[in-house]
């Protein structure tokens, strides 16, 4: 993945500069770029850069390659495609063709050197996408900093595994195609983000939900190693029972790559002589109506030499200050789809889920039979999720000897679904709709903690509630909500239980993330 000097459109790595009606050009070393001004009147952005070749055809299901340069300015006004994914289709703008990027910087950047803060879209690996208007880059960039945000592939075509595709790899591994695209999109932002301003010795990666999963695994693989310096994990989606080991069956599972077979064997006879040909000669749009959406993250010896929970327990990691945290009412949106119709139902997904352990499961989330039955189960999703495996990750870190912050968003803003999953997100990215003043208090104290930790890996400022950094012994957090303060012990002794149990919990099947 190695990027090669392209000596025809490289210029000794200063920016080319011409500006006129608002819109500024930058060289990269795939070509020129012509950014315009964004919602922001001193903020430029620049819109759909490619940052790999498009991933089609003979190029489907394998790691990002080098995009070809190309002669004549490219406009970069509009965002490019999505990828592909089977919500929204009527509402257009995806493609296979998806790997592309955006940057938001201020004007005058020439040899400014600001810290670089990259945004990882979430959705559950499986929809979503780095042009969410929630997340449009104009409020962090007016803060000092140069702000990207990527697509990467989704569903099927970022994570499915055969045994048919890890043998025609050279390294044997199949699956993790979006984390590599992740880490190509990293090495875009080091070759060429000192043209827009940025400083390529200090970049942030931050994520949401999926996003802050891939935060989680950017930070555990080898093959990032320098690419970033700082990582905040927001509300990491860390069920264990989304990571596999590719070829070998485990407590967590089968091998990953059973399930291409199984989804292969429902789609072709098994005369086929060429599933892969088969495979890639079907249209996308097709494809990802016939195969699955979810797929594991694959231990491959590889990306991953390890499972990530087994490279943060032996402080494999890398050693870069953090921040984590998490949401109060994570599982209103997940719970509800459920469907527990009385006690015994609830208690037969804890049986599938957690074993011999069950009962006591029961007996600390649900101490009266059918009484806040759903309660229960948003408290599981939050707890079981979430903030368990976000403390896990945060106790690692330290261990380790890593600098690490945590927070606790507990703003009801969502009505019924309260502090829910990804409602903080317009507070970080200062994408509010008319909020009021304690609201508006509240993003410009994200952002300004963002913003600080991403200038000096350290959250804290003069005119903020100071943010004590997470120690295991004492175990504090930070509240955000009208009124910022310090807690301690967040859901201890939750955590606490499910540290004890997961250890014989890992069950393959995905009883409370599938019941819809």
């Amino acid at each position: 993945m190695k990027r090669p000097v392209i000596s025809a459109f490289t210029f000794a790595a200063i920016a080319a500069f011409a500006s006129a009606g608002g819109a500024q050009v930058v060289q990269t070393q795939s070509g020129a770029v012509r950014g315009h001004e964004s919602g922001d009147a001193d903020i430029i952005s620049f819109k759909g850069i490619p940052y790999a070749e498009p991933p089609v055809g003979a190029l489907r299901w394998k790691p990002p390659q080098v995009v070809k340069p190309w002669r004549d300015v490219r406009d970069c006004k509009t965002y490019g495609p999505i990828s592909l994914q089977r919500k929204n289709w009527d509402k257009g703008g995806q493609s296979e063709d998806c790997l592309h990027l955006n940057v938001w910087t201020k004007k005058n950047f020439k040899d400014a050197k600001r810290p670089v803060m990259v945004w990882i879209h979430g959705g559950g690996f499986t929809q979503g996408s780095g042009n969410q208007g929630k997340t449009g880059g104009d409020g962090l960039a007016g803060k000092d900093v140069v702000l990207v945000s990527i697509n990467y592939r989704l569903g099927a075509l970022g994570f499915m595994t055969h045994p048919a595709l890890s043998a025609e790899s050279p390294r044997g591994v199949s699956g993790n195609y979006a984390i590599l695209d992740q880490i190509a999109a990293l090495q875009w932002v080091r070759d060429n983000i000192v043209n827009f301003g940025g400083d390529p010795n200090n970049v942030t990666i931050f994520g949401e939900s999926a996003g802050g999963t891939s935060v989680y695994l950017l930070t555990a693989t080898p093959l990032s190693k320098g690419l970033f310096h700082r990582a905040i994990l927001q509300s990491p989606w860390l069920d264990p029972v989304i990571f596999r080991d590719l070829k070998k069956e485990t407590d967590f599972g089968p091998a990953a790559e059973f399930d291409g077979t199984e989804q292969t064997n429902r789609l072709f006879d098994e005369n086929v002589k060429n599933v892969l040909a088969e495979l890639r000669a079907m249209p996308a749009e097709e494809l990802m109506e016939k195969v699955k959406q979810r797929w594991p993250v694959a231990t491959d010896g590889y990306v991953f030499p390890q499972r990530p929970t087994q490279i943060y327990a032996a402080g494999r990691q890398h050693r870069v200050p953090t921040i984590v945290g998490t949401n109060r009412d994570e599982g209103t949106m997940f719970a509800g789809r459920q469907g527990f119709k009385n006690m015994q139902d609830y208690r037969e997904a804890l049986v599938e889920r957690f074993g011999d352990n069950a009962d006591r499961m029961i007996e600390f989330y649900l101490k009266d039979t059918n009484k806040d039955l759903r309660k229960a189960a948003v408290q599981l999703v939050t707890d079981g999720w979430f903030v368990q495996p976000a403390r896990q990750f945060a106790r690692a870190m330290d261990n380790q000897g890593s600098d690490v912050w945590m927070y606790h968003f507990t703003k009801p803003v969502r009505g019924w679904m309260g502090a829910a999953h990804a409602a903080e997100i317009g507070y970080v990215f200062g994408k509010l709709e008319n909020p009021i003043l304690e609201d508006a208090k509240l993003s410009d104290a994200f952002m300004n903690y963002w913003v600080q930790f991403a200038k000096a890996g350290n959250p804290n400022l003069e005119g903020l509630p100071e943010w004590p950094a997470y120690i295991t012994d004492s175990d504090r957090h930070q509240l955000m909500d009208s009124t910022i303060e310090t807690g301690t012990g967040l859901r201890c002794d939750a955590c606490d239980l499910l540290d004890q149990v997961r250890g014989v919990e890992m069950k393959t099947t995905e009883v409370l993330s599938s019941r819809d």
